[in-house]
């Protein structure tokens, strides 16, 4: 039976409660998921059975690892791959459903915001004006006062992301909506000026195109990162 082509999913980690209002800016802060963003991580797991998942991949930040786990969790708990595992018991490799690994790669993590992160946003915005424009109007030049930039960001989310392409499997990656946004901007061509025009939720999927992608990126990063 010939192999599925290539797939890569993108997933927004589940909600936290700094994600709801009054929010806080969570940059690399380990804020872990509420319960609501918990059931949507079961509840993407479950959508997700069937689709032939090979490999997790996840920003290592607590909100991202614990939706990947939830996910995974549910993954495993499939009925038919149960069922399988215990038709196939006593055979050689792993029992079929419990071979997902799920890997951390610090390269999908959300931006480091420095200064900003823990703080409420209504916080940012009354006492630091003239740097919330900047950032709103112009992201692409934009740095976080004491963290990164939205360009290193990307740079970074990218070489992740064609390293997994070039790795071929059927691939979730557990990530942020910062991150989500900037592979947008690169897919579609956008400068990240444009940073601000959409948005994402928590626990929203979206499948990349694989075709050429690994490629596409080697051309993009400077000196192949």
């Amino acid at each position: 039976m010939p192999s599925p082509d290539p797939m890569i999913l993108l997933l927004r980690h589940g909600q936290t409660d700094w994600n709801v209002e009054p929010a806080r800016c969570q940059g690399w802060a380990d804020v872990s998921l509420n319960e609501a963003g918990r059931a949507q991580a079961r509840d993407q797991g479950r959508a997700l059975r069937g689709r032939g998942l090979e490999l997790i991949v996840t920003s290592h930040l607590a909100r991202a690892r614990e939706t990947a786990e939830l996910v995974r969790e549910e993954l495993l708990s499939e009925p038919d791959a149960a069922a399988q595992s215990v038709a196939t018991a006593g055979a050689a490799g792993p029992p079929a459903g419990r071979a997902i690994p799920l890997i951390v790669d610090p390269r999908l993590a959300e931006t480091h915001r420095g200064d900003w992160e823990t703080r409420l946003f209504a916080e940012i915005v009354a006492g630091e004006p003239d740097a919330w424009s900047l950032y709103r109007e112009h992201p692409d030049t934009f740095r976080f006062p004491g963290g990164e930039s939205l360009a290193e960001q990307q740079r970074r989310v990218l070489a992740c992301l064609r390293d997994v392409a070039l790795d071929g499997r059927q691939t979730l990656l557990v990530t942020h909506g910062g991150s989500i946004r900037l592979v947008r901007c690169f897919l579609e061509g956008r400068s990240i000026a444009t940073f601000h025009q959409d948005s994402t939720h928590n626990g929203g999927v979206e499948e990349l195109p694989v075709a050429g992608l690994a490629q596409r990126i080697g051309t993009f990063l400077p000196g192949n990162a």
